[in-house]
């Protein structure tokens, strides 16, 4: 698999560093991405590494399905390198590789059709130098780059939807607003919300959905299907984040004040991911207890399983 004729590829660098390797403006920096003759893995940086997962009984005819196992992407892309700007071949080799750490992320973007997308990365091994001669003769080099991507997920900029609270209900009564959901990645892939809700005022309590979208995962389909979820009231200033998926190593509610929030939660949780293929839709929100203009916000994590495509 090769990029099509239209995309660029990048190397952002540890420090911010920028080489356009792909596309337009390669060579610009002396750096080019080279063909897979050269070296460069296309196909083991497309589709993320996945094993599906089955299991059997002694004496059951097949198997059934267990789940997935999806491992790093671990991939070599090869340069070309030649003087530019003054530099000998060996300086822009120099700096080239300074793009490239073992304890840093690096980033990959590539941008194709109406995407722009980009996969963390780091040094897997030993970087290899192809050259004829001693590099600082030479005219031209290629190096070959041993990447791996610890998450698999080529990750794209989401479009947060935000409501804003019109009317103050500080006073008593509550406000029904809307925002905007989706997940046009493939069917195999969920994305779990992000929720922002802004403690303008002592009391705040919001009620947020947590629909089951048909998922059996709790086997609560149907009774969940609108599920909604009270939040515990918010103190001022304890802007809340709430991150819904289980995997969060921080948890799943975090304020600003690092207050003990999920305590008085008691054990009440968001269950349900947007399933790939959900179409955009508006879902509402249930405010009480909030002045105007008081912000809630949800963002959708948009993580592809392949550089480009998927998205149309």
């Amino acid at each position: 698999m090769i990029p099509p004729d239209d995309t660029l590829i990048e190397i952002e660098g540890p420090r911010g560093q920028m080489w356009t390797v792909a596309g337009e403006g390669q060579w610009d920096q002396g750096v080019a991405l080279a063909d897979e003759e050269a070296g460069t893995d296309f196909d083991g940086m497309f589709d993320v590494p996945t094993t599906a997962l089955y299991n059997s009984t002694a004496f059951q005819i097949g198997a059934d399905f267990d789940g997935i196992r999806e491992d790093k992407y671990d991939f070599v892309l090869a340069f070309e390198i030649e003087p530019a700007n003054g530099l000998t071949v060996a300086q822009v080799d120099s700096l080239f590789r300074t793009s490239f750490s073992f304890k840093r992320d690096s980033k990959i973007w590539v941008t194709a059709n109406k995407s722009r997308r980009h996969l963390p990365v780091r040094l897997g091994g030993k970087p290899r130098i192809k050259s004829n001669n001693d590099p600082n003769s030479e005219k031209g080099l290629r190096a070959l780059m041993p990447l791996v991507g610890r998450y698999p997920r080529w990750i794209e900029a989401p479009q947060p939807s935000s409501f804003y609270t019109e009317t103050d209900t500080t006073g008593g009564g509550t406000e029904t607003g809307y925002v905007w959901i989706d997940n046009p990645l493939p069917e195999d892939y969920d994305a779990w919300p992000i929720w922002e809700v802004q403690a303008s005022y002592e009391g705040v309590t919001v009620k947020l959905p947590d629909y089951s979208f048909g998922s059996d995962l709790h086997e609560r389909a149907e009774e969940d299907a609108l599920r909604k979820v009270p939040l515990a009231p918010l103190h001022l200033g304890e802007h809340l984040r709430i991150t819904t998926d289980p995997m969060s190593m921080g948890g799943q509610y975090n304020t600003a004040t690092k207050s003990e929030y999920a305590g008085r939660m008691n054990g009440l949780r968001f269950m349900y991911p947007i399933p790939g293929g959900t179409p955009r839709q508006q879902v509402p929100i249930t405010v009480t207890g909030a002045p105007k203009n008081t912000r809630i916000r949800v963002t959708v994590p948009r993580e592809w399983p392949r550089p480009w495509g998927m998205d149309e």
